[in-house]
């Protein structure tokens, strides 16, 4: 039986096939010039030789780079670039933007739509006004744990939420007042008509709330109970201090 010679690129070169032969596997001949860039030695090779592609593979982890960051814009669109800060829930009031959850149009509310009172009959204000780096100009009450939580308006409510920081919100409107009220149990439904001093929770301290040191007050009960009251006024297109309304 005949055994091939050992490969060496400058033998057993055959003029018809174009090609080297080591033991018994074709390879292409080594190329000169630009034109037979085109072609490169198969990194696994099987007796044939493949082109290299046109363009470079992406590395696979770039490719699951470039996926993620197309599903966070995706997730950016779907919910119209909403910006979430602490207090500041995603369906809040933002710099006066109105985001009611309520699509239909708004009942109009009976009563005075001037009226205005605390969301309690007796508090301790714990905050004066803060929150305007998130678009807020809110105050903080307290009137201790379970007390029940007024409606500071004649109103509809258009919110009943939770944001990722854990905040539960409502929002009351009428055609004067939207007020935003955090960190209760809100029992009132989106839609339902409420007056003036009706009952629409309890005092909690769910979400982004702290203690006297500053501290988080997540999962400690008795931590940080309090509620989080902020009023926008339609007809100035702003919010106001929610200070004036309830001591005129």
């Amino acid at each position: 039986m005949h055994q091939q010679e050992p490969f060496y690129p400058d033998e057993e070169w055959d003029e018809d096939e174009g090609e080297y032969y080591e033991d018994g596997y074709p390879y292409p001949a080594p190329y000169e010039d630009e034109e037979d860039d085109a072609y490169a030695y198969s990194t696994e090779f099987y007796g044939d030789y493949a082109p290299a592609p046109a363009y470079p593979i992406p590395d696979m982890g770039i490719l699951i780079g470039i996926a993620i960051v197309l599903f966070f814009i995706f997730v950016a669109f779907k919910n119209g670039f909403s910006t979430t800060l602490p207090e500041a829930l995603t369906g809040s009031t933002v710099a006066g933007a109105s985001t009611s959850a309520l699509a239909l149009p708004l009942p109009t509310p009976t009563g005075d739509p001037l009226a205005f009172a605390a969301p309690y009959t007796d508090y301790t204000l714990t905050q004066g006004l803060h929150g305007q780096s998130y678009g807020h100009l809110a105050i903080d009450l307290a009137a201790g744990r379970g007390t029940p939580v007024l409606s500071p308006i004649h109103g509809v409510v258009t919110e009943n939420a939770t944001d990722q920081y854990g905040n539960t919100t409502i929002t009351i409107e009428n055609e004067i007042y939207r007020v935003l009220i955090l960190h209760g149990d809100f029992s009132a439904q989106v839609g339902t008509e409420v007056r003036l001093g009706d009952q629409i929770g309890t005092e909690s301290n769910h979400g982004y709330t702290m203690d006297m040191a500053g501290n988080l007050c997540y999962g400690r009960e008795w931590c940080g109970n309090h509620t989080h009251l902020n009023v926008f006024d339609k007809r100035v297109g702003a919010n106001v201090s929610p200070l004036d309304l309830i001591n005129p």
